[in-house]
C-alpha cells in the first residue's frame, strides 16, 4: 500500500511516499536519502529517470519491509528552495523524516528503522545517524570517502578518457566543451571562487548552483562520522562505478 505523506522540516513541508506491505504490523522500515542534484522521491532528476528508490521500495515490500522516500526540498511536491540549499539542509530533512516516521506511523516499528543513502545520501548517512541514535542501522550505496577535490579530479580524468574515445565531429565538439586539461588546477580555482563569494548562487559550467552546497561539500569529511559510528553498516559499491570507487566501499 502506497500513501502520500507530508511532514515538517524546520519551517517547510516536505512530501513523500510511505509504502507499507501487507503483514503483521509494526514492520521494519527503510528511509531513503537521495544522491546529489534536484532529485524527486524516486531518485529521478531532469534528464535521468532512474526510478532507483521506487524499485528499491517495491523490492523491500516483497520482503515484508516498509519504506519511505520523499522529494528533496523545492523538488516535486516538497516546499522550500533547492537552489540555495546545502548539505546541512539535506541532513536536517532526513532527520525530520526519521522523526516523523518513528512517531507518527503505527505501521512502523520505531526500533527497526534503517537509513538508506545513495551516493551523496550515503556520504551523509553516518552524520544523520550520529544525530538519530535510535536508528537500527545504515545502508550506504555507492559512497565516496574522498574529498570533493579528489573526486572532482578523478571524475574529470575518467571523463577525459571517455572523450578521447569519441570519434568524428561529435567527439571534437564534446572535447571542446567538456575536456579538462588541468583537473586539479580547475578544482583549486573552483574552491577559491566558492570560498570568496558572498552570493547564494553562482555559475559553474553552464549551471547556476547553490554556493552553500559547494562550500559545505568542499569542507565535508565523512570519515570523521564513520570513525565514531556505533551503528551496523551495510556498504555496497559497484565494480564499474566511476564516480564512487569500489575501494571506498571496502574501506568502509
Amino acid at each position: 500500500m502506497h500513501s502520500e505523506v507530508t511532514f515538517p522540516s524546520d519551517k517547510i513541508c516536505l512530501s513523500g511516499t510511505l509504502t507499507v506491505p501487507k503483514g503483521d504490523s509494526p514492520l521494519p522500515c527503510v528511509i531513503m536519502v537521495h544522491g546529489s542534484g534536484a532529485q524527486d522521491r524516486d531518485g529521478n532528476i531532469s534528464g535521468f529517470k532512474t526510478q532507483i528508490f521506487k524499485y528499491i521500495a517495491e523490492f523491500l515490500a516483497k520482503k515484508g519491509i516498509a519504506s519511505f522516500r520523499y522529494d528533496k526540498r523545492g523538488i516535486g511536491k516538497s516546499g522550500g528552495c533547492f537552489k540555495i540549499a546545502g548539505l546541512s539542509e539535506m541532513v536536517e530533512d532526513a532527520c525530520a523524516a526519521i522523526d516523523f516516521i518513528s512517531k507518527q506511523t503505527a505501521d512502523v516499528d520505531s526500533k527497526q528503522i534503517y537509513l538508506l543513502g545513495h551516493s551523496e545520501g550515503a556520504v551523509l548517512a553516518p552524520e544523520i545517524a550520529s544525530k538519530r541514535h535510535d536508528l537500527a542501522g545504515i545502508l550506504m550505496l555507492c559512497a565516496s570517502l574522498r574529498s570533493f577535490e579528489e573526486d572532482g579530479v578523478k571524475n574529470a580524468e575518467v571523463l577525459n578518457r571517455d572523450l578521447n574515445k569519441m570519434t568524428g565531429l561529435k567527439g571534437k565538439i564534446a572535447r571542446l566543451f567538456l575536456y579538462s586539461r588541468t583537473p586539479l588546477e580547475t578544482m583549486i580555482k573552483l574552491r577559491c571562487r566558492v570560498e570568496k563569494t558572498k552570493a547564494k548562487r553562482m555559475w559553474i559550467s553552464f549551471s547556476r548552483v547553490s554556493t552553500k552546497f559547494y562550500r559545505e561539500t568542499f569542507n565535508y569529511d565523512v570519515k570523521s562520522y564513520l570513525k565514531n559510528s556505533g551503528h551496523p553498516i551495510l556498504a555496497i559499491g559497484g565494480g564499474k562505478d566511476f564516480q564512487c570507487h569500489p575501494d571506498d566501499t571496502l574501506l568502509i
